[in-house]
């Protein structure tokens, strides 16, 4: 029988690609420019081997964030046994599958090790009816006692990432951006003029 699951269209699907690959971007950027003594690697599709004595133990962010990795090494794969026990701190997620995230990558992110796991779904209104467990729009789960915990939000598009004193930021459609923190932290969203530029808008900007 095949399922009758609804699924996301190929230009859905796109914009979802370019989500992934502007955040990257825009993320290179940030940590370039807002913290240059620090040696940070941001990066797309990157196997995470995480126990050694198991072959199915990997998983595949969309987008790591590696501190003390520059970005020169080439890389076909991230063994955390091999780093020293060294994990991504921060992934982000896209989520284009029409089951909560919890029935499966959560897992692979748990014994993967990071502090912060942002996960991003747009297409979350597709959801099929009586779901058992709902999709969200953006979710922000941060490491407590060797779990994952959901994190309260105040706002379904909005995710505050304290560690980097940056947020994510639904602006519509697929796009996900990231903004600067204020001085109040996360107590309260940025306003506008703290959107992050592209290097599109930089250049436009100095015109």
């Amino acid at each position: 029988m095949h399922s009758q699951e609804p699924r996301p269209e190929r230009g859905e699907f796109v914009a979802l690609q370019w989500t992934r690959t502007e955040l990257c971007r825009l993320l290179r950027d940030y940590f370039r420019r807002r913290m240059p003594d620090r040696i940070v690697r941001v990066g797309t599709d990157l196997p995470f081997f995480y126990d050694p004595a198991d072959r199915l133990a990997r998983v595949t962010p969309d987008l790591y964030v590696v501190e003390g990795l520059g970005p020169e090494e080439q890389l076909r794969c991230y063994r955390v046994w091999e780093r020293g026990g060294v994990a991504p701190r921060l992934v982000v997620h896209l989520v284009d599958a029409p089951v909560a995230p919890e029935d499966g990558i959560m897992m692979h992110f748990l014994r993967l090790g990071p502090e912060h796991v942002v996960l991003y779904d747009p297409l979350w209104y597709q959801q099929p009816p009586h779901a058992p467990v709902g999709r969200r729009l953006l979710s922000h789960y941060r490491r407590v006692d060797g779990r994952l915990v959901l994190q309260r939000q105040e706002h379904p598009g909005r995710v505050f990432v304290d560690s980097y004193g940056l947020w994510f930021i639904h602006r519509g459609g697929a796009e996900l951006r990231i903004y600067e923190g204020t001085e109040a932290g996360g107590a309260a969203p940025p306003p506008e003029s703290h959107c992050w530029p592209t290097l599109e808008e930089r250049e436009a900007q100095q015109r």
